[in-house]
């Protein structure tokens, strides 16, 4: 169609080959389009060094520069005739050709590029890329997918005929059909077999047991010597380099020629391009030859590239080729090509084949520093592919060599690769490492020991428990490693001791002098033009201002955070954003948002294997259900695996009282970390936790202790100061609830009234509700004349907004109290809603009731989420609780 149509195609192809290199499909492509004007490949992705030591910014930059490059070129090819791009067996694609895809379809939009992707879903299996890639390319409104099924019995019957010349039988077909599944391929290989069966056996049983044996029937027609040089291709590759299978064949090039015509003839070749016919036919081939062969096989092919002009430009295949000669192959050269690869592919920012490429030389030198420096070099990739479980046991095993060698330098390089992430789950160890190789580096200024002393300082600070000796050493060592980084000059240690001052300053004492740093580092930023600071930046901005109730100006940075986050391209950076706009989307009372962006965070962290991550998104997810209600019993357990956190006893105590689980809150209350050593960043959200659960549980003892730890704050808003997760809202509303429970009304009064209009002025209505809703409960305990009347207009508009928002808790209550203070139910059921109810409480399915009241089953739902808005409910048996008293 496209040849009808003018348009020149390009093929590009992925394969199974372990040494091939990042973005191999695309290679092919380009070097289509250059036809025989040279290979424009090495131009238009050349990078710069893999391992400057810039932050990681400047790796992500040069992945979309090649990314771009590519882009460009194509829709510069496809301008005046259009262009279409076939891009084969992507399940066997490297994750930057996938990503470089991605991005491609992204960018194209109204050009004259056509691209056509085909790939094995049967073989995506565990490839996580693949996986992504199409999940990605499925939301792009000008991506099409078809899907292709196997032929049926009628059409394999036809392909039969068509190959073998005859009508094939009814039981051959069937027999065929159901080996095949109507693979195409397997069918034709299969129909060949059968046309050269000529010994009168049953066709049926004559059928070779699967594609192999059909494979081999067309290699038993080759010679002696076509079938060596097959062999040897399919063991080097999908292409054939002819001078290179003469050398390791030790055969003539005409020779060889020879054997790749006869190989064509018999179809295992493609005469055009000397390639396989089907991957599976080199698959066959390939497993005829025995395992010390093909060995030998790739040492002679890895010494055949390396003697070539241009070695160096070859380290993909170089690696590929010493690496599966092992052990019979050089496995220092092999160690030292895998490297360079490696190297190669982190200039490509094709972090997890880079990450897969030092792991192999790590496994395979024999000198342990090597090694050592290896493993920070595959951890260093890890992170960046974020792939977080594998980059610390990573680090842990680099740790190990660089102690055995009493190598103070590497293992200081070690424990700094996770360096920054902040991982309450990660801190005992790092905190280990990080004093251990200060013990070992000299007494003097250095980069490596500023930054050591920086990170040290956020591991005490982040602790489980910590003392006032912790919290003061904590500050000490941050301004240590600021001090040290300033007399150094050092742009990377400076960064790491302003982390370190950021989080030691993490307390409600600290707000004003993170917002300061965050200031601090954005102009850095800025004038270095590094887009990790000012990630970090914009980051500390968004905590201090969220404290401070400045909720317009931490919204105002999510543009710029945005625009760095696009920049960096990297996931951690990506979950950071969503963990942002989900808390302010959550503040603003965009439930629907707050949702999409908080499970956002949760598939990143869980794709990451991140714990850290993790953590704060499940603990997200549990607050947005406290204040909008749990949609089942499986939703209301969001902190489920958790328990070995003991800072976390607290928040799931929480979790279990607004699930209905009593007894479970009250057992996690009673072993909640005390106030007093919790780290001083997640002072604020835990006291609002304490205060509602002490209320609850009548523990007068633990409210004073609250209220006197949270009312020097009663100005800020209840958030952590290291990573907003969620705010609370103003703190004057908790502790108008503990004065109020304490029995001091009319401070409770005044906080309470406060509390509204902080949150209405920073532009928060679900929380104006809560304390709206509080200050009704305090006037109708205070009693004093005129106080029940305000009571109930403020629980009725607590209501209101409760049930504008779609919190479903906090409109029972309300509600509740209303008719406490009243005597009626406010907002009614409409006579339709109390009809759907009564029909919910005798047991009914939303497809019954839509049966029994000819409406749809669609409408019959929506009328029932509506009866639980309205009612303040989560589940149907509240219903049918509250039809059974109102029938």
């Amino acid at each position: 169609m496209a040849a009808r149509l003018g348009m020149p195609t390009a093929w590009g192809r992925a394969v199974d080959d372990e040494g091939s290199p990042p973005f191999w499909p695309f290679r092919l492509v380009v070097r289509a389009l250059a036809a025989d004007s040279g290979d424009p490949w090495p131009e238009l992705t050349s990078t710069g060094s893999a391992l400057d030591p810039a932050s990681a910014e400047v790796r992500a930059q040069q992945r979309f520069r090649v990314f771009e490059a590519v882009t460009a070129h194509l829709t510069a090819a496809a301008e005046n005739t259009g262009l279409l791009v076939v891009l084969d067996d992507l399940q066997w694609a490297d994750a930057s050709s996938l990503r470089l895809l991605v991005h491609l379809v992204r960018a194209v939009g109204t050009t004259r590029l056509a691209l056509v992707a085909t790939y094995r879903d049967t073989e995506i299996g565990h490839r996580e890329a693949v996986k992504q890639a199409l999940g990605e390319l499925a939301r792009e409104y000008t991506v099409s997918r078809l899907r292709l099924v196997g032929l049926t019995e009628e059409q394999v019957a036809a392909q039969l005929a068509a190959t073998t010349g005859a009508p094939v039988s009814a039981e051959v077909v069937a027999a065929v059909s159901r080996r095949s599944q109507g693979n195409p391929f397997f069918v034709g290989e299969l129909a060949d077999a059968l046309a050269q069966d000529t010994d009168g056996a049953d066709p049926a049983r004559a059928l070779p047991d699967g594609v192999r044996d059909a494979v081999r029937v067309r290699l038993s027609t080759l010679g002696e010597c076509a079938r060596t040089v097959v062999g040897t291709a399919a063991v080097l590759g999908s292409a054939v380099d002819v001078a290179g299978l003469a050398h390791v064949t030790g055969r003539d090039r005409e020779d060889v020629l020879g054997a790749l015509d006869d190989a064509a003839a018999a179809g295992v070749l493609r005469p055009d391009r000397w390639e396989f016919t089907h991957d599976l036919v080199r698959e066959a081939a390939r497993s005829e030859m025995p395992r010390s062969i093909r060995l030998d096989v790739h040492r002679k092919m890895a010494e055949y590239l390396q003697q070539r002009p241009g070695a160096e430009s070859r380290p993909a295949a170089l690696a590929h080729h010493w690496l599966e000669s092992l052990p019979l192959g050089d496995a220092e050269q092999a160690a030292l090509w895998a490297a360079r690869a490696a190297h190669a592919a982190m200039e490509q920012c094709a972090w997890d084949e880079a990450a897969g490429l030092f792991g192999r030389a790590a496994e395979t030198t024999s000198d342990p520093e090597d090694r050592c420096e290896l493993h920070i070099a595959r951890a260093t990739a890890l992170l960046r592919a974020y792939r977080m479980s594998a980059a610390r046991d990573t680090v842990l095993e680099a740790a190990r060599l660089a102690r055995e060698l009493v190598d103070g330098p590497l293992l200081a390089r070690a424990a700094l690769v996770l360096e920054g992430t902040n991982d309450l789950t990660w801190v005992t160890e790092e905190r280990a490492l990080c004093e251990e190789a200060l013990a070992l580096l000299p007494e003097e200024d250095s980069d490596l020991r500023a930054r050591l002393l920086a990170q040290l300082s956020v591991d005490v600070l982040m602790s489980a428990y910590q003392s006032p000796q912790d919290r003061r050493a904590s500050g000490e060592l941050s301004q240590a490693a600021m001090a040290m980084a300033e007399r150094l000059g050092d742009r990377h240690a400076l960064h790491s001791a302003l982390n370190a001052r950021q989080l030691a300053r993490g307390g409600p004492d600290g707000v004003r002098e993170r917002l300061a740093l965050g200031d601090r580092l954005v102009a850095r930023g800025l004038t270095d033009q590094d887009s990790t600071a000012q990630l970090w930046g914009r980051l500390w901005r968004i905590d201090a201002m969220m404290q401070l109730g400045d909720l317009d100006g931490a919204e105002a940075e999510l543009g710029p955070l945005g625009a760095v986050v696009q920049r960096l391209r990297l996931p951690l950076g990506t979950w950071h954003e969503s963990r942002c706009r989900g808390a302010i989307a959550l503040a603003r009372g965009r439930f629907d948002a707050a949702r999409f962006h908080g499970e956002q965070a949760l598939t990143l962290a869980k794709r990451g294997d991140h714990p850290g991550a993790l953590l704060p998104s499940q603990g997200y997810l549990a607050i947005l259900g406290v204040l909008t209600g749990f949609t089942d019993e499986t939703d209301s357990h969001p902190l489920d695996g958790w328990e070995h956190i003991p800072t976390l006893h607290g928040m799931t105590a929480v979790v279990h009282w607004y699930a209905g689980r009593e007894e479970e809150a009250r057992r996690e209350y009673a072993v909640a970390t005390p106030l007093d050593v919790l780290p001083e960043f997640l002072l604020l959200p835990a006291v609002t936790g304490t205060i509602e659960l002490a209320e609850a549980f009548g523990d007068r003892k633990m409210l004073d202790t609250a209220y006197r730890s949270l009312a020097p704050w009663a100005d800020l808003f209840c958030c952590g100061g290291a990573g907003v997760i969620a705010t609370a809202g103003s703190a004057h509303g908790p502790l108008g609830v503990a004065a109020a429970a304490l029995g001091r009304t009319d401070e409770a009064v005044r906080h309470l009234r406060l509390a509204i209009e902080s949150n209405e002025r920073a532009g928060s209505p679900p929380f104006a509700a809560i304390a709206r809703y509080d200050l009704a409960r305090t006037l109708a305990r205070r009693r004093r004349p005129g106080d029940r009347d305000e009571a109930s207009a403020l629980a009725t508009q607590a209501a209101a907004t409760a049930r504008t928002l779609g919190m479903a808790p906090l409109l029972n209550r309300a509600q509740e109290l209303t008719r406490a203070l009243t005597g009626h139910t406010p907002g009614p059921l409409t006579r339709r809603e109390r009809e759907i109810a009564a029909l919910v409480s005798q047991g009914l399915t939303n497809r019954q009731i839509a049966a029994a009241t000819h409406i749809s089953e669609r409408t019959a739902e929506n009328h029932v989420q509506h009866i639980l808005t309205k009612l303040g409910f989560t589940t149907r048996a509240q219903i049918a609780a509250w039809a059974a008293r109102h029938r």
